[in-house]
C-alpha cells in the first residue's frame, strides 16, 4: 500500500487526481513559504526558558527540515523574541539555527513578536526599547541590510491604540527605516492605517514612504479592517492556515514543529524580503506566485462538507472564510486540500467557493458536522 508521504513524493507522474492523491500542474501550486514560532530541533522541549540558553537546541531536526525541503517550501519566517513564551523554549532565533536553515536551502525572514496583544504595549518609548533589541538580534544572526523585519501586533484593531501605533512605528523608521525594510503583521484595519500613513522624515530619494511597506495578514478573518483589506489588494502575504500539526508537511518527521502557512500576493511584488545565506534579498517567480494563487479558494458556505467523492459521504468540512487550496474541477465538484499539504481531502461543491481576491464576510457557527 502506498503511504501519503510516497503520493506526495511522486507526484510529478499523477495526472489524475483523486482523494489521496496529491496533483502537480505544470506550474507548482504548492505553499512555499512557512512560519512557525518554535525552532527544528529535537531537544527544544529539553532546554531552560532562555533566549540563547547553552543548552538550548543543539540537536537539530534534520528529517523535518528535509520533508519541508521535499514538499515545496523554500522560505521560513522566524522570530525575534524578548523572552521565549512559555512552552516555546526557542523561540527566540540564533546564529545556530540560521545557518542550519541555510544548509537546508531555505531562505529566512523574520518578525520581531513579544507581548504582541498586550494592551497599549505600542507607544514612542516601548519602540525605542524594542528596535534596540532587534538591532542586537539582527546583528547576531547577520541579518542583511535590505531585507526586512515585521512587527506582530497580534491583536484585532482598537481604535483607541491607533495613536500609540502610529507613534511605534515612526520610532522604528527613526531607528531601524535605512537598514531594514518595516513591515507589519497586523489585523486589515492596522495594515490600512500604517500603508496610509506617512513616515515624517523624507526618504533618501525625496519621497516619503509608508509607515509600514511590507503586510502580513493573520488568519482571523472576523479582525476589523482584514476583509476589507484582503479585498483591496494591498496585502504583501497571508498567513492562510495556522498550527498545522498533522499533515504531510508536518507527518512521521521525528519531532516536528506545529506550522503556519502563508501564500504571497502576485500584485505585491516577488518578495517578501527574507534573505538568503548568502545576503540576497530571496525573490519568487511571478508564475508560480500567480499559479498558487489562482489555485486558492475562499469557502463561502458557513460549513462546506467534504465528501470522499462528488456527491458522496461527508468526511471533513472547511468553515467560512477559509481557505482550500483547489486540485482539480469536475463540472460541479472541487477536489480540495484544506491543510496545505498537497493532498486532496475530498470534494466539495464549487458554489461553495470563490476566488481569492474575493474573500467572503465571516460568520461565526461553523461547526463540524456529525457525520
Amino acid at each position: 500500500m502506498i503511504d501519503r508521504r510516497s503520493l506526495l513524493a511522486g507526484a510529478a507522474s499523477l495526472l489524475v487526481a483523486r482523494p489521496g492523491q496529491a496533483r502537480v500542474a505544470d506550474t507548482d501550486t504548492r505553499v512555499h513559504v512557512i512560519d512557525f514560532s518554535n525552532a527544528p530541533f529535537l531537544d527544544r522541549d529539553e532546554v531552560p526558558n532562555d533566549i540563547d540558553g547553552p543548552n538550548a537546541c543543539t540537536r537539530p531536526n534534520h528529517r523535518f527540515l528535509d520533508g519541508l525541503r521535499e514538499n515545496g517550501i523554500d522560505t521560513i519566517i522566524r522570530y525575534y523574541s524578548d523572552q521565549n513564551n512559555a512552552g516555546i523554549n526557542c523561540k527566540n532565533i540564533t546564529r545556530r539555527e540560521r545557518d542550519l536553515l541555510h544548509e537546508h536551502g531555505f531562505s529566512v525572514a523574520m518578525v520581531y513578536q513579544y507581548e504582541g496583544r498586550s494592551q497599549n504595549r505600542y507607544t514612542g518609548a516601548r519602540a525605542v526599547q524594542d528596535a534596540a533589541f532587534i538591532e542586537a538580534r539582527a546583528g547576531v544572526i547577520g541579518q542583511p541590510h535590505g531585507s526586512a523585519i515585521y512587527i506582530g501586533v497580534d491583536s484585532d484593531a482598537s481604535l483607541n491604540t491607533d495613536a500609540g501605533v502610529t507613534e511605534y512605528f515612526q520610532v522604528l523608521n527613526d531607528v531601524l527605516g535605512d537598514r531594514f525594510e518595516i513591515g507589519v503583521y497586523a489585523a486589515g484595519a492596522r495594515c490600512r492605517l500604517l500603508r496610509d500613513r506617512l513616515y515624517a522624515r523624507k526618504g533618501g530619494d525625496g519621497r516619503a514612504r509608508p509607515l509600514a511597506t511590507k503586510f502580513w495578514v493573520p488568519e482571523a478573518p472576523a479582525w476589523a479592517g482584514t476583509l476589507d483589506f484582503m479585498n483591496s489588494g494591498d496585502w504583501t502575504f497571508y498567513q492562510n492556515k495556522t498550527d498545522v500539526a498533522k499533515s504531510m508537511l508536518t507527518a512521521d518527521m521525528g519531532q516536528p514543529v506545529v506550522i503556519d502557512t502563508d501564500m504571497l500576493n502576485p500584485a505585491a511584488g516577488n518578495s517578501i524580503g527574507a534573505f538568503n545565506s548568502d545576503g540576497t534579498i530571496r525573490i519568487y517567480l511571478p508564475a508560480r506566485l500567480e499559479a498558487i494563487h489562482a489555485a486558492r479558494a475562499w469557502v463561502t458556505d458557513l460549513t462546506a462538507h467534504v465528501r470522499d467523492r462528488p456527491g458522496g459521504t461527508p468526511v471533513s468540512h472547511a468553515c467560512i472564510a477559509r481557505t482550500v487550496h483547489v486540485l482539480e474541477r469536475e463540472s460541479e465538484w472541487a477536489l480540495v486540500d484544506i491543510d496545505e499539504d498537497g493532498i486532496g481531502e475530498g470534494y466539495c461543491r464549487s458554489a461553495d467557493l470563490a476566488p481569492f481576491s474575493r474573500m467572503p464576510r465571516y460568520r461565526s457557527g461553523c461547526k463540524q458536522p456529525k457525520f
